[in-house]
């Protein structure tokens, strides 16, 4: 635990916009502000719902990633997608 090799960090909540968008080879999605916290429900109702699955519907052939943020392993999300 020597100082120097120590990098510290902030964990906590930081004031700030949040914006979320998808990028695709030849299109993106229009930019969705999220105002607070980025939560599993949020993501669902405020994004996936109303961007995300008209976006990826438009595709012949689509793949979804997730980078694995809390929001997107919960099983709340992931049911949403499952369905």
């Amino acid at each position: 635990m020597l100082n120097s090799c120590v990098m510290h960090r902030h964990t906590g909540p930081a004031p700030g916009i949040m914006e979320w968008g998808d990028i695709g080879y030849h299109s993106r999605t229009p930019p969705v502000r999220i105002a607070g916290t980025l939560n599993s429900q949020c993501c669902i109702s405020e994004v996936s719902d109303p961007v995300v699955l008209p976006y990826l519907q438009g595709f012949n052939t689509a793949l979804f990633q997730q980078d694995n943020a809390r929001p997107h392993v919960a099983r709340i999300f992931e049911s949403f997608f499952v369905d």
